[in-house]
């Protein structure tokens, strides 16, 4: 009867012990835990949205978890990728000094002395914003209308 007991017991311990390492399971793939929803939350909060007036000076950046527009110290605007790639630029080296999202829409690089060097040519729609998404995108919108893009989404 003693052993008859034990191997009942073991039984039972290795049921609950399995029962709880699917529960344990369950719980940290399930949508609904707390940790779940801060990894969610963590995805959709890494899209960086600026309004107008927006600037970027030297070595300033916005980033998502996919994709860093920054204004480079050598002048240059540049999309990295998650794994510090260049994507995309504006072709300002030397020239570039600030990137300004302006109120009537436009994102222009300004020289030192505020002469324009590139432009999104996306003016005439005041209340844009700059959006770095997190599929790698920079994008320009107006309204719900994507205005110009870098097309550096992947």
């Amino acid at each position: 009867m003693g052993k008859r007991v034990t191997t009942l017991l073991a039984t039972a311990t290795l049921a609950t012990m399995a029962l709880v390492g699917q529960a344990s399971a369950t719980a940290a793939h399930d949508a609904s835990s707390p940790a779940a929803a801060r990894s969610a939350a963590a995805r959709v909060d890494a899209t960086q949205t600026r309004y107008a007036p927006f600037t970027l000076n030297h070595n300033e950046s916005v980033s998502s978890n996919t994709a860093r527009l920054i204004m480079q110290s050598d002048g240059n605007l540049v999309v990295y990728d998650e794994f510090n790639r260049a994507r995309w630029a504006s072709n300002t080296v030397g020239r570039g000094w600030t990137a300004r999202l302006q109120t009537d829409g436009n994102f222009v690089v300004y020289t030192r002395s505020n002469r324009p060097v590139w432009a999104s040519n996306t003016d005439g729609r005041p209340g844009s914003r700059l959006v770095v998404q997190d599929d790698g995108n920079v994008v320009i919108y107006d309204g719900s209308r994507a205005v110009w893009a870098t097309g550096t989404d992947h």
